[in-house]
């Protein structure tokens, strides 16, 4: 996505709106009941749930490259964590993280990969066999960190989650109505190109549908996605100053400043480390530019002539942009995917990094053992 005053904006008003919707269905009871149930079939492998939802929204980030849309999962993520006893910064981090993963993995993504490998002239989507690789050892990774951090913090036993409600027959059916809401959602973002305003017009939809169905009057529906509104607009603000950052560097050209002068120090390097270079440089980068398709347009016109003066192949370069573009992607603080995250779980962005930074390394450490890999195959 650009850096443009316009989409911020929407995205602003897509958090809040779908803040106000899901607020309806979270009062219905029936993700809280759903997940205790699934649970409670789970005897002594709980915490099972978790590669689960990572590997399935992994899905979401490889194929179609939708970071900003697994915002409206995260009170899902959240309600099976509450279902777990687990902290509710792992429950949106097995929905953030798990799409983040697959949109570093990159294997069909059309707006990092895809636009990358277009300015490197190169087949799309070609070399997806190593970006399949990636995919299963993100995931994993993703997987164990969070279940360590889950199983060193959790508050529930297993006896706590036997006992949990039946669902009822109104529950059942708004869950229905929400799996029918989930399939017709991916149907209009893959087949007709939905943008932010019409997911929203469909949540809001849902959002009455799933409400009445709920036995819920016209009044107290009013009242709930007004207060799920409100919930949102601390978070919707740091979007708001975030995005206006971002603005500032792009325009001021310092961005472009900036990107300059890290390019030359990859000249400089020896020449194993230049792959290495490249990515750590896309990695930095990242912290202030997360766009990937945006990032991708700055430094692939930069990187690809360096990659052939350099004797390194363009594949390996799009690679090493690739890795670095993502692995660090949730850890910037001018990220709108993020801000957005923390907006609808409600957490603060310096609880976020304390919880988040230890991954950041096991990242870096196997993403640079990633590119050594790409570099010494000549992938």
């Amino acid at each position: 996505e650009a850096i443009c005053s316009p989409k911020n904006a929407a995205l602003m008003f897509f958090i809040m709106l779908i803040g106000g919707a899901f607020e309806i269905i979270m009062q219905t009871g029936c993700m809280t009941a759903l997940c205790e149930n699934v649970l409670s079939h789970m005897k002594g492998k709980e915490l099972w749930i978790i590669p689960i939802f990572v590997s399935l929204f992994s899905i979401l980030g490889f194929t179609m490259g939708l970071t900003t849309a697994s915002i409206v999962f995260v009170p899902v993520g959240i309600a099976a964590a509450a279902a777990l006893g687990i902290p509710k910064m792992c429950g949106m981090a097995m929905v953030a993280l798990g799409t983040n993963a697959g949109f570093t993995a990159g294997i069909f993504n059309p707006f990092g990969v895809g636009v990358a490998q277009t300015i490197a002239e190169l087949p799309l989507y070609s070399g997806a066999g190593l970006r399949w690789i990636v995919l299963l050892i993100l995931n994993l990774v993703t997987s164990l960190y969070l279940m360590w951090y889950a199983g060193k913090h959790r508050s529930v036993t297993a006896e706590n989650i036997e006992s949990a409600n039946r669902l009822s027959v109104r529950q059942k059916i708004v869950l229905v109505e929400f799996v029918i809401t989930f399939l017709i959602l991916t149907i209009g973002i893959a087949a007709y190109a939905w943008n932010t305003a019409d997911i929203v017009v469909m949540f809001l939809i849902s959002g009455i549908v799933m409400g009445l169905s709920s036995g819920f009057a016209g009044n107290k529906i009013c009242t709930i996605f007004t207060e799920g509104c409100r919930k949102m607009l601390k978070g919707v603000l740091v979007i708001g100053i975030a995005s206006t950052i971002r603005l500032i560097l792009s325009e001021g050209n310092i961005l472009d400043t900036i990107t300059y002068q890290l390019t030359e120090l990859v000249y400089f390097l020896p020449g194993e480390m230049q792959l290495l270079g490249m990515f750590f440089f896309n990695a930095i980068i990242n912290f202030l530019i997360t766009s990937g398709s945006a990032k991708a347009a700055l430094v692939m016109p930069i990187l690809t002539p360096m990659a052939d003066f350099l004797g390194l192949s363009r594949q390996s370069a799009v690679f090493a942009f690739q890795l670095g573009d993502g692995l660090t992607n949730l850890a910037s603080p001018v990220s709108t995917t993020l801000n957005g995250v923390l907006a609808m779980s409600e957490e603060t962005y310096d609880k976020w990094i304390r919880f988040y930074m230890p991954l950041v390394g096991i990242y870096i450490l196997v993403g640079s053992l990633l590119v050594i890999t790409a570099g010494m195959t000549g992938y």
